[in-house]
């Protein structure tokens, strides 16, 4: 018994082959687009998490407000971070041993209460040192973390 095949079997055995391609062609395709969406998810997760992370920061920084000829310049001290900073106080370390800037606050002044964000307070000074850079490290708390840290050189 010979079997004859006809054209209609041609047609059926090219569209079954086209189907197993397609089914295959899918099933990659598919494994591909859920890798791409859990790293999307990944990606998501960690930028959610450093949004968290950040709007429990504050950031303190400071900068030199040069006023007229017979006034004090100031060192105006502001928090450009999400959270509040708390126990705000400044040392100028390059002037510890010259004590050539003069400071004019009240001996309670500082620690800073507490410093939300985006608000600032002012210090008038007195510099009477001839160093055109003087080093400022900032400390304050937040819900961060407690004695956090920076060091700002500003030209004075």
């Amino acid at each position: 018994m010979t079997m004859v095949l006809s054209v209609s079997d041609y047609i059926a055995a090219g569209s079954l082959l086209v189907a197993f391609i397609a089914l295959v062609k899918s099933f990659l395709s598919d494994r591909r687009v859920k890798r791409l969406d859990v790293l999307l998810k990944e990606k998501e997760l960690q930028h959610h998490e450093a949004d968290e992370e950040d709007a429990k920061k504050a950031d303190v920084e400071v900068e030199i407000i040069e006023t007229g000829p017979k006034k004090m310049n100031v060192l105006r001290f502001y928090n450009k971070g999400k959270a509040a900073a708390e126990n705000v106080s400044f040392e100028i370390v390059s002037d510890i041993e010259d004590n050539e800037i003069t400071l004019n606050m009240n001996q309670d002044y500082l620690p800073y209460p507490k410093l939300l964000s985006f608000q600032k307070f002012e210090v008038p000074f007195y510099n009477d040192s001839s160093k055109p850079h003087q080093t400022i490290e900032i400390t304050w708390d937040d819900e961060y973390a407690k004695g956090r840290k920076k060091e700002m050189v500003v030209d004075m």
